[in-house]
């Protein structure tokens, strides 16, 4: 008898879903995947879906075309470190709060109709240099999204992955973790998120998201 197919876990997100500054074998995607075939052989199959420097507003834009074919799956939804950014030249971030919640609720809406939505909350940055246009620090400018998020998944009633949280249970050493610029993924940080990813997505597995597996 054939094995049924794989059920699908789609990460669709930014350059940190992206990883494209790695190889294949190094991002922390692929390495979900391993220890998903570690854990259950030939049970689940990860799609990275994402693209660097995208905000929500974009995520909700490509979502027919990079989402909706796979469903249904389980998606862990992963935006908010483009939406809050200030660029020099403007005094307003790249995607409003509000508009920033507005594209969460409306993905996870779209995928719950046939999936299950999770949102990752972003892992702990480091102290970003200078100041935005705004006059604001970077980490200062992101502070409000990451809040906003936590009350949303709140809202929602949906599981979300706390990166942060999780990161303090381990005493994640941020120099382990992140590259130069204090925001983006090292090799070894790509590591240490798939593990993280990894054991908290475990117990929902396990659980309650039948609609998706």
């Amino acid at each position: 008898m054939d094995s049924p197919p794989a059920r699908r876990i789609v990460c669709f997100g930014n350059s940190i879903t992206e990883g494209a500054e790695f190889s294949p074998a190094q991002r922390w995607t692929t390495l979900l995947q391993q220890r998903l075939d570690e854990w259950r052989p030939k049970t689940w199959q990860v799609y990275r879906r994402g693209v660097g420097g995208h905000t929500s507003t974009q995520g909700l834009a490509r979502f027919a075309a990079d989402v909706r074919p796979l469903l249904p799956a389980i998606v862990l939804v992963e935006f908010g470190f483009n939406d809050a950014n200030v660029y020099d030249w403007t005094a307003s971030p790249r995607v409003a709060l509000a508009d920033y919640v507005a594209n969460l609720r409306e993905m996870h809406r779209l995928v719950v109709s046939n999936g299950e939505c999770i949102f990752i909350i972003n892992h702990s940055i480091g102290a970003i240099d200078g100041r935005q246009g705004n006059g604001q620090s970077y980490n200062d400018n992101f502070a409000p999204y990451e809040a906003a998020l936590r009350e949303l998944a709140a809202q929602l009633g949906a599981p979300s992955i706390d990166l942060p949280a999780l990161m303090r249970e381990v005493r994640a050493d941020p120099a382990r973790f992140l590259a130069e610029d204090g925001l983006h993924l090292c090799v070894e940080g790509n590591r240490l998120y798939a593990g993280l990813v990894f054991g908290a997505l475990k117990p929902l597995l396990t659980g309650n998201l039948q609609k998706a597996i």
